[in-house]
């Protein structure tokens, strides 16, 4: 049974990472000819903070860590700002999640859209007080905005795609992860 958890834990982790490294990958890829749209949302946010709160084990801090980072460096955004803001949001999240465990989803989304739309305005007060260039703030609550439109989407993949459901609040205590 444990040797079944933990190949199943690795497994989500390596998914995680995988999917994390495709979506830099394509990020980077220069595929934009004309001139650009809108902007999408940030999946790897949408996905790590879904997983975090679904299987909180499956998301490790130093995988956080590697593609956030990971991820400034190659899109050219500030180094550690964004990786920072998110470590902050998903501890945060991973804290109270026993609160969060048996609430209803709207609830839960409620909760994400509002640690993305905090990290989206702390990002830029940040950028404002060390006088560094920002994109505009219509572009950073449009990415925040598509980014908690699509969070819906990211959980009804990982529950019924990879059956990834929601610890209940009892293995939490229990000390599962």
């Amino acid at each position: 049974m444990g040797d079944e958890f933990q190949r199943r834990l690795w497994g989500f982790r390596t998914v995680y990472l995988l999917f994390g490294l495709s979506v830099i990958f394509f990020r980077i890829l220069p595929l934009e000819t004309g001139t650009p749209g809108l902007p999408g949302p940030d999946f790897i946010l949408c996905v790590t903070l879904a997983w975090i709160l679904r299987q909180p084990g499956s998301v490790p801090l130093w995988a956080i860590l590697f593609l956030f980072l990971l991820s400034d460096f190659l899109l050219q955004r500030p180094p550690g700002l964004w990786t920072g803001l998110a470590v902050v949001a998903t501890e945060t999240l991973r804290n109270r999640r026993t609160g969060i465990a048996e609430t209803p989803f709207l609830f839960e989304w409620a909760v994400v859209a509002g640690t993305i739309l905090a990290m989206v305005m702390c990002q830029r007060v940040i950028l404002w007080v060390l006088v560094a260039d920002q994109p505009s703030l219509g572009l950073s609550l449009m990415e925040g905005l598509a980014t908690i439109v699509i969070y819906p989407l990211v959980v009804m993949l990982s529950k019924f795609v990879l059956g990834m459901d929601k610890l209940p609040a009892v293995d939490l205590e229990s000390g599962k992860p």
